[in-house]
């Protein structure tokens, strides 16, 4: 049986990683790619270069061939757990950890130089990757997204079986005495090589993959809030329509008894004073067009929450009222209407929560469903009767379209929003957002 020497496993590696940081190259030059993703690629060029160089051992001076090589791939595996970081969290990796690559650089000098020990020299390495490769699997599992469950505990399985095979072969050596280089011709040495071939293989592939299924699914939910939308642009066309229909009828009722009134002086002013308020009626219901004529007429954009509130108060005639926000990084994916929920929520709290009100308050809680996100103040509340009608369309003193505006834009990317706080005690609106419309990172 054939057995590949060590130059030739190396050389094996080095030109999967070449291969693999080309697909994805084309990958990124040409489709939709997200945070990590050229972290990744730019993780597989450095490893192909490590690999390049543990090749080149006896052609070049050992600082390359062995310090270099292990420096190098140690980085890589933290690139990846950057790269990974990125694109499940919007976080990037701490200096700190990259900064474990200097003292490392020492150790690697002293245990070649000075004490020659290729079991020191791996258990160095493995300290460096072995938890990279555990926290990266660590991101994906508990990332919470269903869509890609599947392929989340693939890409996971992928990077636990290396970092298995990194420990045990180091385990090995350890309690095992005996040569324990990687030029040894050991039977163990060879399935440690095609199994981490193999996984490079895999875990690229799978991270591709989420790639790709991320898109999907941006794309998938883009659709359907559009065609919500649409659903509900032509459902407030229709209403809009049947009200003013039905105020111009109305009106030409009044404007018929004024005619036949003429010589009734004292009426007049009666009927004057009822088409004016016919003819505000229609102004304002032509106003709610212009408000709600833009929603759903682009996709749902992710958007963070204390930059929308902040935009808000910044408009509006605050008093003495504060306004505090509980998470500076939750953003929702919502209509690019969404500021307007807030505008709205706030302008409500300031015209009824009463003089005594000092205070707006805006958290959010997750559950096993997804996220709750409340706005409450401290004001008069909200009596138990007008609960019962608060996001009816024209309900309320003034145009009564705040709220109702308010929960369709919500409702486009499948938001519900609900007020349960206690009469006299405060306003307090909960919206519950879905697993997948919300997440926390920087804005």
């Amino acid at each position: 049986m054939w057995t590949p020497d060590i130059r030739t496993l190396f050389l094996i590696l080095f030109l999967v990683n070449v291969v693999l940081t080309l697909l994805l190259f084309s990958f990124w030059k040409t489709q939709k790619t997200y945070d990590g993703f050229r972290t990744w690629m730019l993780s597989l060029l450095v490893a192909s270069c490590g690999y390049f160089l543990y090749m080149l051992n006896g052609s070049v001076p050992v600082l390359l061939s062995s310090t270099g090589a292990n420096l190098l791939i140690a980085l890589s595996v933290m690139m990846r757990l950057d790269s990974t970081g990125k694109y499940f969290r919007s976080r990037t990796l701490p200096l700190i950890v990259y900064s474990t690559l200097i003292p490392s650089a020492f150790l690697f000098f002293w245990f070649t130089f000075r004490v020659d020990s290729v079991v020191i020299r791996g258990v160095i390495v493995g300290l460096l990757i072995v938890p990279c490769f555990v926290a990266t699997s660590l991101i994906a599992i508990q990332f919470r997204e269903p869509e890609t469950r599947s392929l989340r505990y693939g890409f996971a399985m992928a990077l636990l079986v290396t970092a298995l095979f990194w420990t045990v072969i180091i385990v090995v050596a350890i309690i095992t005495p005996g040569n324990h280089s990687l030029s040894n011709p050991d039977p163990v040495n060879s399935i440690f090589f095609i199994a981490t071939i193999l996984m490079d293989i895999v875990a690229t592939v799978f991270f591709l993959l989420l790639n790709m299924a991320r898109s999907q699914i941006k794309l998938q939910k883009s659709e359907e809030a559009l065609s919500r939308a649409n659903k509900k642009l032509t459902m407030l066309s229709s209403i809009t329509r049947h009200d003013i229909k039905n105020q111009l009828i109305a009106l030409s009722g009044y404007l018929e008894l004024s005619k036949g009134k003429q010589d009734s002086i004292s009426v007049i002013p009666g009927y004057l004073e009822k088409e004016m308020s016919i003819a505000e009626t229609i102004g304002s219901q032509i106003d709610f067009t212009k408000a709600y004529e833009d929603m759903g007429t682009t996709a749902p954009v992710w958007q963070n929450i204390n930059e929308s509130v902040r935009r808000a108060v910044a408009v509006l005639p605050m008093r003495a009222v504060r306004v505090e926000v509980d998470r500076s990084d939750l953003a929702l994916y919502a209509d690019p209407l969404f500021e307007k929920v807030f505008y709205n929520l706030i302008d409500n709290a300031l015209k009824y929560g009463g003089d005594t009100m000092t205070k707006i308050r805006i958290s959010c809680h997750e559950t096993e469903k997804g996220l709750v996100l409340i706005c409450e103040d401290d004001g008069a509340g909200i009596t138990r009767e007008d609960k019962k009608h608060l996001f009816e369309r024209g309900f309320g003193k003034n145009t009564g379209l705040g709220l109702f505006l308010t929960r369709e834009i919500l409702s486009i990317t499948g938001i519900t929003i609900t007020e349960n706080g206690k009469p006299g005690k405060g306003a307090r609106f909960e919206m519950n957002v879905p697993k997948g419309a919300y997440r926390f990172g920087p804005p």
